[in-house]
């Protein structure tokens, strides 16, 4: 059965699911569906538990929030890389004209600092609302001449829109705003059910309401994907660093696309969240492994000071240039080994020193684990060895 303005306005899509699922007995998508969320919430507690302070998280909050501006643009056909993003937050900061593109990316991040503000203020009392909604998309398509857009304003017509190209189930403007205020309604709602109160769920499927009812002009994907890391964020799911699953989608935009039409003519979000799930626990994974990867370096710099620490008693030929020499390459991670050597902090660390002695040093952390080197393409790159701390046992 094919998704009406009548029934989209119900917003029950995810009730209905989980009546079907526990009537037909459905145990394997149920059982599957505990399952991820129980990897999810794993790698969600590793994620709170390791410290983030100012200065501590910085560049991967920057990272996060950039990859996920280019992922939500790439979505709509614009491509820009990380190094365009950061130069358009550049000109944007010292009020230089802006290219579209770079308008485009510095409005995103201007919906995102205004949704980390916005939850801040809010201190926990959050409630949904039209007005963030619309103060989202005006963000978005601020100083941007979509055609027929009024930034933060509903459309007034009939419009198309997808991949391939179907009608809009609000046709009129009282449509949209019927539509839009049950759907502020559902959002501010709490779910009972296995499904209906999960907050992941809640996240994309307001996503995908959002979609469905396009309220705005233009921008109403980029608006929806927004509202979707805003539930997110309110929950408490993404506070380490701000991302969302933008990058999830933008890495399967075809099947995204799919999924989002298929809604439409089955009634059936299941295929979609199921997908979403598990394409959170892609997301999830892939932040616990950042936030790992820090763990690491800062395991790796201490068991090297414990070593010239206690080099006598260890017995092992290390000084404090290697201790400085890897805390350089912790930093700037797998590098052509020339390249390295040639750098200037190296070559003022070595500076009084004689060729031979850098020899015997880069020796030395080999012997030692502390570093790796790697053949690839007649090239010989270098990069710290983490795995030696798999191997390392604390010995009385």
């Amino acid at each position: 059965m094919e998704l009406t303005f009548e029934r989209l306005v119900k917003f029950d899509l995810v009730e209905k699911l989980e009546e079907s699922l526990f009537r037909k007995g459905e145990k394997a998508q149920i059982t599957d569906f505990f399952n991820t969320m129980q990897q999810i919430q794993g790698a969600d507690q590793f994620i709170k538990d390791s410290p983030s302070f100012p200065g501590s998280t910085e560049k991967i909050i920057r990272s996060e929030l950039v990859s996920a501006i280019g992922a939500t643009l790439a979505i709509e056909g614009t491509i820009l890389r990380e190094e365009e993003i950061e130069e358009s937050f550049r000109k944007a900061s010292l009020k230089e004209n802006l290219e579209r593109k770079e308008q485009e990316a510095e409005n995103s991040r201007m919906v995102y600092k205004f949704i980390i503000d916005l939850v801040k203020d809010n201190h926990g009392q959050f409630t949904y609302s039209e007005k963030v909604i619309k103060q989202i998309h005006k963000y978005f398509t601020n100083n941007m001449n979509y055609l027929g857009n009024v930034p933060g304003r509903y459309r007034d017509f009939a419009t198309t829109f997808g991949r391939p190209r179907r009608n809009g189930l609000c046709k009129t403007r009282t449509e949209v705003d019927t539509a839009m205020s049950g759907f502020v309604n559902w959002l501010n709602e709490t779910g009972s059910g296995l499904l209906s109160s999960n907050i992941i769920i809640k996240a994309i499927l307001a996503h995908y309401y959002l979609a469905e009812i396009h309220p705005f002009a233009d921008g109403n994907g980029r608006t929806a994907r927004a509202l979707e890391a805003l539930v997110l964020y309110v929950n408490g799911i993404n506070t380490y660093c701000f991302w969302s699953l933008a990058n999830f989608w933008s890495a399967n935009r075809d099947e995204y696309i799919v999924h989002l039409g298929n809604i439409r003519t089955t009634c059936n979000p299941r295929d979609f969240l199921i997908w979403g799930i598990k394409g959170y626990l892609d997301e999830i994974k892939r932040i616990k492994s950042i936030v790992l990867k820090k763990v690491k370096r800062l395991m790796l710099m201490d068991y090297a000071k414990y070593l010239l620490a206690n080099k006598k008693h260890e017995k092992v030929k290390i000084n404090q240039r290697i201790v400085d020499v890897l805390e350089l390459l912790v930093r700037s991670g797998r590098i052509r080994l020339n390249k390295f050597q040639t750098s200037p902090e190296i070559t003022a660390l070595y500076k009084k020193t004689s060729s031979t002695t850098k020899h015997r040093d880069f020796k030395q952390m080999e012997i030692l684990k502390l570093v790796s080197f790697v053949e690839e393409n007649k090239e010989v790159f270098i990069e710290p060895n983490y795995q030696i701390l798999e191997f390392l046992r604390y010995h009385v």
